[in-house]
């Protein structure tokens, strides 16, 4: 039986399994392309891509820290939700996770030293490391909940880092004021994007 001889209403087998793979096909197509930019949507409804390791700063929304920090081997750490600021994202070829504060009018990779950092540092032995960092020369160490430990150097009190036992990660917060980085560190307010 031909094509031309099939009466109407009835459709080749041949035909039939076609028209069912592409609009099979089709559908991925959509729901795939419908995820990804669900996905990548800021709460302002502009769309960025995904940060990706060694390609600079990129400014994110908190919903797209949450999904990036789900998507590590380790938690990430931050100072929470501030009202006034966006978060810039940085991901380095070696393991370094930045999480910048900047104020609604500050541009991602602004290079003045001025605002808030929280660094989440892949190290295999990090709470080690930290420990023979507290021993240095002019080192201050303070003991923090759950055997943490957080150390900074007198002479640059605006780096202030932590950790703890176990942990394959060691996190570094910079605030322009020492003060600032301390006081954020001992109330608890640094801890792994939810």
């Amino acid at each position: 039986m031909t094509e031309s001889s099939v009466p109407s209403g009835i459709v080749p087998r041949g035909l039939q399994r076609t028209h069912l793979q592409l609009l099979i096909l089709g559908l991925a197509v959509v729901v795939a392309g419908s995820l990804v930019v669900s996905l990548l949507r800021r709460s302002d409804g502009q769309t960025v891509p995904p940060p990706v390791a060694g390609a600079g700063p990129t400014l994110v929304s908190g919903a797209q820290l949450e999904r990036f920090a789900e998507s590590t081997a380790h938690p990430v750490y931050w100072a929470g939700p501030r009202d006034g600021f966006s978060y810039e994202l940085t991901r380095t070829g070696d393991g370094r996770t930045f999480v910048r504060y900047l104020p609604k009018d500050v541009a991602a990779g602004d290079p003045r030293p001025a605002f808030l950092v929280v660094g989440t540092y892949s190290r295999a032995d990090s709470f080690a490391d930290l420990k023979r960092a507290a021993n240095r020369e002019g080192a201050v160490w303070v003991e923090l909940a759950n055997s943490g430990l957080m150390v900074f150097a007198s002479k640059k009190p605006q780096s202030v880092y932590l950790g703890y036992p176990g942990a394959k990660y060691q996190v570094e917060v910079f605030a322009p004021s020492s003060d600032t980085a301390r006081r954020l560190v001992l109330s608890g307010t640094i801890a792994p994007i939810p």
